[in-house]
């Protein structure tokens, strides 16, 4: 997208950007990316190390609302119909087994349901989907309200519009949109995790950069055309962003409405919509003043990240208007990547070239627990390849860097080098068939262990990885940020719409440490062999 030389010269008051900006770090709020769109121009962009413009970001639940603009593309070729019964035409024999209003109730689920939220189907998001069948994983739940009476924030519903999208094109959702999303849009075919019978997830799984969400975004603001081109027509815009439903989520500030995997508000000032994943990936849209803003982030308060950005926008919309050139470079200095965020645990870069001798090229050999990994649980817990288990762990240095080598569950040899330099490292793996950004750091600790620390870049969870020595046993300590314990604070307030106050939050917390100590996060033992 073309770059404005300031932001006043579109109409976006830095001042206020620059507040905002403060306030993401003052809260210690685990931002990676800031980009604000107007008229067509980038007007500012911040991007929070190691993070970059070009940085892919897990999309989570944001997902959904490329998976609806694939349907609506699809509705105005006449490949998909909104009116379609989807037991009726696509899964007539799961029709045999219901019986009384079951029955009567899933023969009137349409596609209209399906993305709206309507469809009356609840399921749970601990449904392994290394082994789930995701269409059964969700027809096979009971319905437990008339289809289109009320709403239920469901992910698999969007799963079954990746599948039936496949099933009418025989493309996938990766595929079908390359040349009527991607091409046009000039974004880079992104990566878009698959089920075990290669359909798109639909739901979550998309990896794209702050640039591709501001983009999809005012392809939004615009009705349906992007820098001239129409990708699909004002009627479909329209459809997927009436309010069906009108009363969501409470605890959210804005308390918004929902459309066609697409959030609406009103509630603080003229129409905006809302594109929102999990831990932090929101695009705001401001159709009356031709913008976006965009950010993504790792960390699970959103509501607060909601707030702050209706707390400055759209009061930041200015008419364009000139500034000092003291003033621009003020600004430039401030946004021209900003330092290491909260969830970063510098290390002091200790070296003990002893220990390191002694260590130095000796396969590590642990007992492949479930949630042994270099990576957070929450990374890869939707993955249907699971990696963890991880074991064959051999040690090198470097003058910069400890390397460490290691093999995980459906993965080929990887290796990760960390700084040993008060410096990051950066590195690209690939893990369980997903390419991964970390950068790394290690130190020697005092009592003689070894820590790694690894910034996951796009994903929730960072991980630190330590190292005790004793002879030739050796265990390794995990611990993952953030932990269970703000996930089940997003989940109490997202799914059950409840409040989550300071008490319960910090039992919240503890609890989180315990079930991790136990469960995602415990220690495994290892030995050196020969």
């Amino acid at each position: 997208m073309e770059r404005a030389d300031y932001p006043e010269q579109v109409g976006v008051d830095s001042d206020v950007v620059t507040d905002l900006i403060r306030f993401y770090e003052k809260l210690d709020y685990n931002i990676d990316s800031l980009m604000v769109v107007r008229h067509g121009k980038v007007a500012c962009e911040c991007h929070w190390a190691p993070n970059r413009v070009d940085t892919p970001h897990d999309m989570f639940s944001l997902t959904k609302s490329v998976t609806a603009t694939a349907v609506g593309i699809a509705v105005d070729e006449g490949i998909i119909s909104l009116d379609t019964k989807i037991y009726e035409k696509y899964f007539p024999h799961k029709l045999e087994g219901l019986s009384g209003q079951q029955k009567e109730w899933a023969k009137k689920i349409t596609v209209h349901d399906v993305l709206s939220m309507r469809m009356g189907k609840v399921t749970s998001v601990f449904d392994d989907k290394a082994k789930t069948d995701w269409v059964d994983g969700i027809l096979d739940q009971k319905i437990q309200f008339e289809p289109n009476t009320d709403w239920k924030y469901i992910s698999e519903n969007a799963y079954l519009l990746s599948w039936i999208l496949q099933r009418e094109t025989g493309m996938t959702m990766t595929e079908y949109l390359t040349p009527r999303l991607y091409e046009p849009l000039d974004i880079k075919v992104p990566h878009w995790e698959q089920s075990q019978v290669d359909v798109d997830a639909g739901g979550w799984g998309l990896k794209l950069t702050v640039e591709d969400i501001a983009k999809i975004s005012m392809l939004y603001v615009n009705k349906g055309v992007y820098n001239g081109k129409r990708i699909f027509s004002e009627d479909w815009f329209n459809k997927a962003t009436y309010p069906y439903t009108k009363k969501t989520y409470p605890v959210f500030s804005d308390n918004a409405e929902y459309g066609y995997q697409i959030w609406i508000d009103h509630e603080h000032h003229d129409t905006t919509y809302r594109f929102t994943g999990l831990y932090g990936q929101f695009s705001f849209m401001f159709p009356d003043q031709d913008a976006c803003v965009v950010i993504t982030a790792s960390d699970t308060r959103d509501g607060d990240a909601i707030a702050s950005v209706y707390k400055h926008f759209p009061k930041a919309f200015i008419d364009p208007t000139e500034i000092s050139d003291e003033k621009k470079f003020e600004f430039k200095a401030l946004t021209t990547t900003r330092g290491y965020g909260p969830d970063f645990k510098k290390s002091t870069g200790k070296r003990d070239p002893k220990r390191e001798a002694k260590i130095s090229n000796r396969m590590m050999k642990f007992v492949p627990l479930p949630y042994s990994s270099t990576q957070g649980a929450v990374t890869y817990f939707m993955w249907r390849k699971k990696i963890g288990g991880l074991t064959d762990v051999v040690i090198t240095f470097d003058k910069d860097n400890a390397i460490m080598s290691f093999k995980e569950n459906n993965s080929d040899r990887m290796t990760i080098k960390a700084g040993m330099n008060n410096e990051y490292t950066h590195n690209v793996i690939t893990l369980g068939e997903n390419e991964l950004i970390v950068d790394a750091q290690a130190t020697w600790n005092r009592d003689g262990s070894l820590e790694f620390f690894l910034y996951n870049s796009g994903r929730p969870q960072s991980k630190r990885l330590r190292f005790i020595f004793k002879g030739n046993t050796v265990i390794l300590r995990q611990n993952s940020y953030p932990g269970f314990g703000a996930v089940a604070k997003f989940n109490i307030e997202f799914n059950m719409g409840m409040n989550v106050g300071p008490k319960l939050e910090n039992f919240l917390e503890f609890g989180g440490d315990v079930f991790g100590t136990f469960y995602s996060d415990t220690d495994t033992v290892g030995r050196f062999v020969k």
